[in-house]
């Protein structure tokens, strides 16, 4: 199918709605909301429907942070609405100030990603008095730091009359830890709309057009029965051994059942984030290998025998004692059973013998009954969970089982080096597997995915039969509301699944896991308790509030400043970097009582007083600036700037505070370990301070102590230091700048003159005393330096002159200081 699909008659104008969807719609149009989906069941056309309503010049509505795939098709639909008076706008970086301002004065909808709406915010960029109102997305994501919750008590505090509509379609995150309580409160939402699929609307929808479903339980064979249940043996050795490690780790992690769920490892990780650093080698390796085995159960149900054979035994360890990373499960009866089963499905050889997959027959018996019903096999649809399975079938329907398990076995008996392209294979693009594109015999395949486009993709193939090969609740939910958008024509759904197996069991516990969401948060909305002026409308919302004492400020005196600052409506101000908006910092920082002032910094990330630059760095981003060199130019021009630098190392309050795992640790001096090297970043910088924060919060708390009884920085000043000195610090190559730094007589305030004056270190060697002295402004360093070099060489009685051409051959390998 080359080019576009062609314009269908409603793409001018919203589309029809489903009964469900216009309830939606006239719940968006009455409450500040949020809005709670089932997986696979569609907000997009409600949506649609309710911003073309607000496309004309008199109101102004941001779509905050919207997905790629959501925001394409939405620009698209409004872009060509007959109705949207105001043609939507994207508005990225990329847009100038002025522009950006020419499009909030204009009117209609516009997307905008939080980054950009919060310094804009900041910087009374926007008409926020103009504004009608704000849309965001993956609530289940949002808490009291994240950027969201930022814009919203932004667009709050000065807007009482704009709406606020939010949209999740993760029930089970947000019954963790309250968050849906968490979500309302920050977003300033009073209400809160359910849309299971169990809803009476939308199971009526889906009743009176009913797909007609064939469901088939495909057997698994012996051999494959024994390994998924070896399988298993291998899972619970590995959380018996987590378990025996970690005993504080709550019961559910330790139940197989759970482990065989697509979220399982993640969430585990999450878990042990807080006590990471504490764990050894073993156990993580131990985690580690639950994700393994995990693959290893996925290759059983969906690769070829052949494959699965492959991939268990590229996992045996070479020998006992060859590598430190072998795994304890690899030396269990049951791995071994695992390999010798794995043998079995292939031993004998022969393509004509090896076991075949149980799904080519199921898939072979479906085809054949489409064919006898309508002649052939067009307007047939595969939806498959990956590219490599839809090879796997287009191969076993073009050339038969038998080639296709030769193939899996050719390549596996070559070595890597020597595999070369099969001749079944020669002239066909991998990507006919791909949406939209004949395979082969008017068969097209559609790679699973949560995409909300799947129904534009489903309305352009207009499929008769579906085999839905992979069990997928997002796809099989937007199959059957996909079919109530088509009254009239005919859609049959088979669908195959492996009876009594892991697959089936990560299915059933998807679907019973987002039912029993749904009914807690129905249960919550039943018994949720109203706070006063939940909207912020009224203005007594205690979130709108800054400055006041709460658990951010523990100490009773400082709570009580803050207080005093807000009554007179003055609070401090901190530059803060415009990159550094990605993080919850500038959201703290500004609910604790001071003031932001988004700039671009050359020099450090936050600039509190005129005197004090503050370069911060998690953790991760810390290791990373050491390793590149960048920090010690940061520190460098920091120390040049400002008469107090600071560095700040900051934690993640969920990780713990610890630098490094104890294991990490050597009691030798090892110069690559990030001990030595924030040693080194001390020695050379002696009036840098380092300042180590367990969190957010705390690094709130210090800043509040550093700018205690000290002015304002000045912007005019700061930005015209800044501007003029963004090229000093990184003219010079790094390595050599330390090597320079070794030298005696050179310091972190004189060897900038050095590497200015003299090419590299030849011409440095041949210097003459007088030059040196001029070069480094101090006598004394001159001398020093130009003995150094006058030295003799060890074993040598000649003149100094000898030593001296020594001396410069010595180092005329040496590369020029500046960059090139």
């Amino acid at each position: 199918m080359d080019g576009p699909p062609p314009l269908l008659p409603y793409e001018k104008h919203p589309p029809p709605l489903l009964p469900y969807e216009k309830q939606a719609l006239m719940d968006l149009l009455t409450d500040d909301c949020l809005v709670v989906t089932g997986e696979g069941i569609p907000f997009q056309n409600t949506l649609l429907t309710f911003l073309d309503s607000f496309s004309n010049p008199g109101t102004l509505v941001l779509v905050v942070e919207c997905p790629g795939d959501l925001e394409e098709w939405l620009l698209e639909k409004l872009t060509l609405s007959e109705t949207a008076v105001v043609p939507p706008k994207k508005l990225t970086s990329e847009v100038h100030i002025e522009k950006r301002n020419e499009h909030y004065l204009m009117g209609g909808v516009q997307f905008i990603s939080r980054t950009i709406l919060v310094i804009d915010l900041l910087l009374k960029r926007v008409p926020v008095d103009l504004i009608t109102g704000m849309i965001f997305f993956n609530a289940h994501f949002i808490s009291d730091i994240s950027i969201e919750s930022f814009i919203a008590r932004l667009y709050r505090t000065e807007n009482k009359t704009g709406f606020i509509k939010a949209f999740s379609s993760n029930p089970v995150q947000l019954n963790k830890n309250n968050q849906v309580e968490q979500c309302m409160r920050h977003l300033f939402l009073p209400q809160f709309h359910l849309w299971p699929r169990f809803h009476v609307n939308i199971s009526e929808s889906v009743e009176k057009h009913k797909c007609d479903v064939v469901e088939l339980h495909i057997p698994l064979t012996d051999v494959m029965r024994n390994l998924q249940l070896t399988i298993i043996d291998l899972l619970h050795f590995c959380m018996k051994e987590i378990k025996k490690q970690v005993p504080s780790l709550d019961a559910d992690f330790f139940v197989v059942e759970n482990a065989v769920t697509k979220n399982y490892f993640r969430s585990l990780k999450v878990a042990l984030k807080p006590m990471w650093s504490h764990l050894g080698a073993n156990t993580k390796q131990l985690i580690d290998d639950i994700r393994t085995i995990s693959n290893l159960n996925n290759q059983l149900l969906r690769c070829t025998a052949v494959q699965f054979y492959a991939a268990a035994h590229k996992l045996r360890p070479s020998g006992i004692g060859a590598s430190s990373n072998v795994s304890m499960w690899m030396f269990t009866e049951a791995f071994e059973r695992l390999l010798s089963l794995s043998k079995k499905r292939v031993e004998q050889g022969g393509s004509e013998t090896i076991e075949r997959s149980p799904k080519w027959e199921a898939v072979q018996e479906v085809l054949e009954e489409i064919k006898s019903e309508c002649g052939n096999k067009k307007n047939t649809l595969f939806c498959v969970s990956s590219h490599a399975i839809a090879r796997q079938i287009v191969k076993f329907i073009k050339y038969g089982e038998t080639a296709t398990l030769q193939e899996d076995l050719t390549c596996t008996q070559q070595p890597k080096s020597a595999r070369t392209k099969a001749p079944s294979d020669e002239g066909e693009d991998p990507s006919q597997t791909v949406f939209g594109l004949e395979s082969t015999e008017n068969i097209h395949f559609l790679i699973q995915s949560k995409d909300l486009l799947i129904y534009d993709q489903l309305t352009e193939l207009d499929p008769t039969y579906v085999i839905l090969h992979d069990p997928d609740l997002f796809m099989i939910r937007s199959l059957e509301m996909f079919r109530c958008r088509r009254p009239g024509k005919p859609l049959r759904i088979y669908f195959l699944i492996y009876d009594n197996s892991i697959e089936e069991q990560r299915y059933l516990t998807q679907v019973s896991g987002e039912n029993n969401a749904f009914e807690r948060l129905i249960l919550y909305k039943g018994n949720m308790t109203e706070y006063t002026d939940q909207d912020g409308k009224n203005g007594t919302n205690p979130l709108l509030q800054r400055g006041q004492q709460s658990l951010l400020f523990e100490d009773l005196e400082q709570g009580k400043d803050t207080r005093e600052v807000a009554k007179k409506g003055k609070f401090p101000k901190v530059i803060v970097d415009m990159r550094d908006f990605r993080s919850s910092l500038p959201s703290i920082l500004h609910k604790s009582g001071l003031d932001i002032i988004p700039r671009t910094i050359e020099i450090g990330d936050y600039i509190l007083t005129p005197d004090i630059c503050v370069e911060r760095k998690s953790i991760m981003d810390l290791i990373g600036s050491l390793a590149s060199g960048r920090l010690y130019q940061q520190c460098q021009a920091m120390c040049s700037a400002y008469k107090h630098p600071m560095l700040l190392i900051e934690f993640d309050e969920a990780n713990g505070f610890s630098l490094q795992n104890y294991s990490a640790v050597s009691d030798s001096v090892v110069t690559t370990s990030l001990q030595t090297q924030l040693t080194l970043i001390t020695l050379h910088f002696p009036k840098l301070r380092m300042i180590w924060s367990q969190s957010e919060y705390t690094t709130a708390n210090i800043f509040h102590e550093l700018k205690k009884n000290k002015e304002d920085p000045n912007e005019t000043v700061a930005e015209n230091l800044l501007k003029g000195s963004s090229t000093e610090f990184s003219e010079f190559n790094q390595s050599l700048v330390n090597s320079l730094l070794a030298l005696p007589g050179v310091t972190s305030k004189n060897y900038f003159n050095l590497a200015r004056k003299y090419k590299n270190f030849k011409e440095l060697s041949l210097a003459t005393q007088e030059s040196l002295t001029q070069a480094l402004g101090n006598k004394e360093d001159g001398k020093l330096m130009f003995e150094f070099f006058q030295q003799k060489d060890s074993g040598n009685d000649g003149v100094a002159g000898g030593s001296k051409s020594k001396a410069s051959d010595k180092y005329s390998k040496f590369k020029k200081f500046r960059k090139r």
